[in-house]
C-alpha cells in the first residue's frame, strides 16, 4: 500500500512519488553501505500535504523532496554519491532533492526542542529504514508545546524571505526562479499565521486545520484579530497544497511593502510576548541593545560567537543572528532608520542569514 504524500492528490500521483521515494531510498542505501541506518521524508509530502500542480493535465510535484539522512558514522558519507542521486532524480521528477547533513542516532536522541524537529517527528515517511526509527529515539519533551522563541525564529526567517523577493522586484538580483517571489510572499503569510499561533500556544504540525485554529484564535484574542490575517491564511495554504489554483499574477513591490509592514505589526506583537517587555515601536525595539537568544550567550558559548562573528567579517562576543532581529525591521523600512546603502546591507543581511536562519 502506497504512503499519501499529497492528500489532495489523486491515488495514482502518491504512488509514483512512493515508487519514485521508495528508489531513492534503495539507492541510498547501496550508496552508504553498512553505514546506512534509515532515509526520513520530510516537509509537505513527508507530512502527506505536499503540492501538486496540473502540467498540461497531469498531476506534478511542485515542492522539494526533503529527506534526513541517519547513518552510523557522519564521516564516511559519499556525498558524491548522494549528490549523483539527486541528479537523477532531479531530472526525472523536475523538483529538488534535498539531503540533510547526516545525523546518528544519538543526534535524534539529544535533538533541542526545535520547530524543525518538531514538525520532523509529527510529520514524516521512513522511506528506508525501521520505521520507528525516530519516534523511539526522539525526546520525550519534543511532542510538548513549543517555545515562544520558536515563533521569533520563524517569523525572522519568512521575513529575511520576505527581504529577498524585495531585492528581486527592486532589481537587486536576479530572480533565482519564475515563482520566487510569489512562493516567498505566501510563505511569509503563512509564517506569520504559524508564529502566532506558537505565541498563542495553538500551534500543530498538520497544515490542515491551521486556518481554523488561527479563527478561532481571531475569535478569542481581539489584539489577533486586529491584524486582519485570517483571509490571507487562508489563501496561502491553498497556494501551499495547489499553487496552480490560484491565478499566476506577479507580486509586485507595492504588495511586498504592504505584507512587510503587516509582518512589522505582528512580530512586535510575538516578542511582546516572548520577552514581556513593551516597545511601542519596531523603532524602539530595533534599538534595544538586549539580548533577543539569552541561551545562545551562556559563557560556553561565548568563544564560538567570537569565531562565528570573525567568519562573518565583524568582531562581537553576541551570537550572529543578534544583529539580524534589529536589523531586519530597518531593512523592511519598518523604522525611522535609513539603510544608506540598502542593496549592499541587505546582501550582507541576507549572507549572515543564510548561515545562521
Amino acid at each position: 500500500m502506497s504512503a499519501i504524500y499529497a492528500d489532495h492528490g489523486s491515488e495514482a500521483f502518491n504512488a509514483r512519488m512512493h515508487d519514485v521515494c521508495l528508489r531513492i531510498g534503495a539507492d541510498v542505501e547501496n550508496a552508504l553501505g553498512s553505514n546506512f541506518v534509515a532515509l526520513i521524508l520530510g516537509g509537505g509530502y513527508g507530512r502527506g500535504e505536499g503540492g501538486v500542480i496540473r502540467v498540461d493535465g497531469v498531476e506534478k510535484p511542485y515542492n522539494d523532496l526533503d529527506f534526513t539522512l541517519l547513518v552510523k558514522g557522519k564521516n564516511s558519507v559519499p556525498w558524491d554519491k548522494l549528490d549523483a542521486i539527486s541528479e537523477h532524480y532531479e531530472a526525472e521528477i523536475h523538483i529538488d532533492v534535498d539531503f540533510s547533513r547526516p545525523l546518528t542516532v544519538h543526534d535524534v536522541e539529544t535533538w533541542p526542542h526545535w520547530l524543525m524537529w518538531y514538525d520532523l517527528l509529527n510529520g514524516h515517511i521512513v522511506t528506508k529504514g525501521p520505521s520507528d526509527v525516530l519516534t523511539a529515539h526522539a525526546p520525550a519533551g519534543l511532542k510538548e508545546t513549543l517555545p515562544p522563541i520558536e515563533a521569533t525564529r520563524l517569523v525572522l526567517n519568512r521575513g529575511a524571505g520576505l527581504l529577498w523577493a524585495l531585492r528581486v522586484v527592486r532589481g537587486a538580483e536576479k530572480k533565482p526562479d519564475a515563482d520566487f517571489t510569489r512562493r516567498n510572499y505566501y510563505k511569509c503569510i503563512l509564517a506569520m499565521g504559524d508564529g502566532l499561533l506558537i505565541a498563542h500556544q495553538r500551534f500543530a504540525t498538520p497544515y490542515r486545520g491551521r486556518d481554523d485554529r488561527l479563527t478561532r484564535l481571531e475569535a478569542d484574542a481581539s489584539e489577533v484579530a486586529a491584524f486582519e490575517l485570517g483571509a490571507l491564511y487562508h489563501e496561502a495554504l491553498r497556494f501551499k497544497f495547489q499553487p496552480d489554483v490560484l491565478p499566476d499574477a506577479q507580486v509586485e513591490e507595492d504588495q511586498l511593502k504592504d505584507l512587510a509592514r503587516r509582518w512589522g505589526e505582528i512580530f512586535l506583537h510575538i516578542e511582546k510576548i516572548r520577552t514581556g517587555r513593551n516597545w511601542d515601536s519596531l523603532t524602539e525595539y530595533s534599538r534595544w541593545g538586549g539580548l533577543r537568544e539569552v541561551e545562545q550567550h551562556a559563557i560556553k558559548n561565548l568563544p564560538r560567537n567570537l569565531i562565528r562573528s570573525k567568519q562573518m567579517g565583524f568582531f562581537s562576543w553576541k551570537y550572529p543572528r543578534e544583529r539580524l532581529y534589529r536589523q531586519l525591521p530597518v531593512l523592511l523600512g519598518l523604522t525611522d532608520q535609513t539603510a544608506l546603502d540598502w542593496p549592499a546591507e541587505s546582501g550582507r543581511f541576507l549572507k549572515i542569514w543564510d548561515r545562521f536562519n
